[in-house]
């Protein structure tokens, strides 16, 4: 995000069950574990 020089990340978050979590990844998680600007989650 910081190479689009974006000040905020509006996304929207939901979950799978942990196997498929596992196997395929998830965008919500991966954006947690790598957070570079504010993010406002929608649900």
């Amino acid at each position: 995000m910081r190479d689009l020089d974006a000040d905020l990340l509006i996304m929207g978050a939901f979950g799978h069950s942990r196997m498929r979590e596992f196997i395929l990844g998830g965008a919500t998680q991966g954006i947690l574990d790598n957070l570079q600007v504010p993010v406002l989650f929608s649900h």
